[in-house]
């Protein structure tokens, strides 16, 4: 039997989450199931990714602002061609507004499209909203938080079905890992590592971070902070306010900002204790299963889809979203409490590797297509 031929459609060209699960899932499939495409919105960094490491098909085009009209509609002819001379099966698009593209383009050609909702959808979205009037025969939500905004937003259009993101399980001992980070980072043996890795933007919490750590770095002079990413899509002034922030706690001698790695599982492995901080619902956390996975214990700011990965006490800890005192009191105690933070840590690996493993999520996806494509 053929492979199916999937076109992926994707927003952006840089690595958010929802990038990180597109490249997951197409570097993934196997090849003699799925035979991927990809097509860019816009350029960037993973367009080379997508055509010289993986070797795939892979298209750029500009894609106008909603506004225009007439680009608009060019380029959703653009992509309708891609799928007809590709001889394309079904048209996998990437968040709502690589659907409003994707999928249009998925009609024009009288091809089944698959939209992998990444974001809690509302009717407060024009984007959003625009995307769920757009034919999918399912629309795949990366949680069931992300699910029941998308059925509140449209319950009469496409079928909703959950699969849940996965992250590549390190094969490596975290020893290994853990040793090679903490080398690459500057980290000594003796210190207790905090981290967080996640964009740089406000609504990552990387200040509240910054103001947990700061009591604990005052009363645990072995401690340090590692703020691990950059800025991205020029989202705000992160870059410039957060190193201010610690200057003006009079920890920033013990606070890294490390920018973009290439290393974030190790940068991860390396730490003690990794922080998720978003100030607002989070649609998923990968950063927390990617924490997880590492071996590394972690911290959550409670909403979103948070209790949908971690169980409290068990896996990890949950605090009130945008609370300081109530992180650092956390930090404090896994800092002063070694058995309990490897214990959290061991329970989240397991949690990981049994329910986020990337090649189970691209085998979901995988059975979701053929139960969509008549063979």
């Amino acid at each position: 039997m053929k492979p199916l031929r999937v076109l992926y459609v994707s927003p952006h060209a840089h690595l958010g989450g929802a990038e990180r699960v597109t490249m997951d899932l197409l570097a993934q499939h196997d090849r003699s199931v799925v035979e991927p495409s990809v097509c860019f919105l816009h350029d960037g960094p993973l367009v080379a990714q997508c055509r010289d490491r993986l070797g795939l098909p892979t298209y750029t085009i500009n894609a106008p602002p909603l506004r225009n009209v007439l680009q608009r509609r060019r380029a959703v002819r653009t992509i309708a061609d891609l799928v007809e001379t590709g001889e394309v099966d079904l048209v996998h698009s990437a968040m709502a507004w690589g659907h409003l593209y994707g999928g249009k383009a998925a009609r024009e050609a009288g091809r089944p499209a698959v939209w992998f909702q990444h974001v809690g959808a509302s009717w407060g979205s024009m984007i959003e909203a625009w995307a769920s009037f757009v034919p999918a025969r399912t629309i795949i939500a990366n949680s069931e938080f992300t699910a029941s905004g998308q059925r509140r937003v449209n319950p009469r259009r496409a079928k909703v079905e959950v699969i849940h993101p996965g992250t590549r399980i390190p094969a490596e001992p975290r020893a290994v890992r853990r040793a090679r980070g903490r080398e690459a980072l500057g980290i000594a043996s003796d210190e207790f590592a905090v981290g967080i890795a996640a964009r740089l933007q406000r609504a990552k919490g990387q200040d509240v971070v910054i103001r947990a750590a700061a009591s604990l770095l005052h009363a645990r002079p072995h401690a340090r902070l590692l703020i691990i990413g950059e800025g991205l899509f020029d989202a705000d002034d992160s870059g410039s306010r957060l190193p201010q922030l610690a200057e003006t706690l009079g920890v920033r001698d013990r606070v890294t900002f490390t920018g973009f790695r290439n290393d974030v599982s190790d940068c991860l492995a390396a730490l003690d204790v990794a922080v998720h901080a978003s100030t607002t619902p989070e649609s998923f956390g990968l950063g927390l299963i990617e924490a997880m996975a590492a071996g590394t214990a972690v911290v959550a700011a409670d909403g979103g889809a948070v209790r949908e990965i971690v169980t409290p006490g068990v896996d990890g800890l949950i605090t009130p979203p945008g609370d300081h005192e109530a992180l650092a009191t956390a930090l404090l105690s896994l800092c002063d409490d070694p058995e309990r933070r490897q214990s959290l840590a061991a329970e989240g690996a397991v949690t990981a590797r049994e329910r986020f493993d990337a090649v189970e999520m691209t085998l979901k996806v995988e059975e979701l297509y053929q139960s969509l494509v008549p063979r």
